[in-house]
């Protein structure tokens, strides 16, 4: 059952004079033919992979989680905070869909977030493809790392300190091949969206084909 604050997003993508071979891999992910999954849609113009209201420190609460104790709360204003916790706390970022944000290989991934360094610092978990933690990057202020091979998934992390009373969470800065930088206004988060496509049309011409694919975005209900 899935429960959404805001409508799903929907793109349009056409392609002209594609390669045979383009065609096909294209056509074939918008048949389904590996299954029903769906997939990531990673825009190269997106400078902040969180999702928007994540990305500065707003709810739902859903969009955060706890690790070794810590309490979240959302304020009237809808900005999250976290309290309660212990220097064996972590407060991890989540996807709406997977365990973490999908990677590309060969990309570094940067991470930035308004609770370093006062109230803890940044790292990386680095997620299989079933979710199983495979390592972490190496901890900071900011976070500039190479996903080990075997990455599918990464997931944003702060390593607290005790906070015995409510802090806010605040901005945050997932990037992709450019490093996080703290200090300036965080970009609005673009969100990273798993995607399906909903419909597709073809038109073989002698030098190529064109092909044009409508996908909309699929969530899954936060807890």
């Amino acid at each position: 059952m899935t429960s959404l604050a805001t409508p799903p997003r929907r793109i349009s993508l056409s392609f002209d004079s594609l390669t045979e071979d383009d065609a096909r891999w294209l056509e074939a992910l918008a048949r389904r033919v590996t299954g029903p999954a769906p997939f990531a849609v990673i825009e190269p113009v997106a400078l902040n992979l969180l999702d928007g209201p994540q990305s500065q420190g707003y709810g739902p609460l859903g969009a955060y989680e706890t690790n070794g104790g810590g309490a979240l709360s959302q304020r009237a204003d809808r900005q999250v905070t976290i309290g309660n916790t212990s220097s064996t706390s972590a407060l991890r970022w989540r996807h709406p869909y997977w365990s973490g944000w999908p990677v590309v290989a060969g990309a570094r991934l940067g991470f930035a977030a308004a609770l370093a360094p006062l109230s803890g610092v940044c790292a990386l978990d680095y997620l299989d493809a079933g979710g199983a933690l495979l390592g972490s990057s190496p901890q900071g202020v900011t976070v500039y790392d190479l996903p080990p091979a075997g990455t599918v998934f990464v997931r944003p992390t702060v390593r607290l300190v005790a906070l015995p009373a409510p802090v806010l969470v605040g901005p945050a800065w997932l990037s992709m091949d450019v490093p996080a930088q703290p200090g300036v206004p965080v970009p609005l988060g673009d969100g990273c969206p798993a995607m399906t496509v909903t419909s597709y049309s073809d038109k073989p011409r002698p030098w190529g084909r064109d092909l044009s694919l409508d996908l909309v975005e699929v969530r899954r209900a936060r807890s």
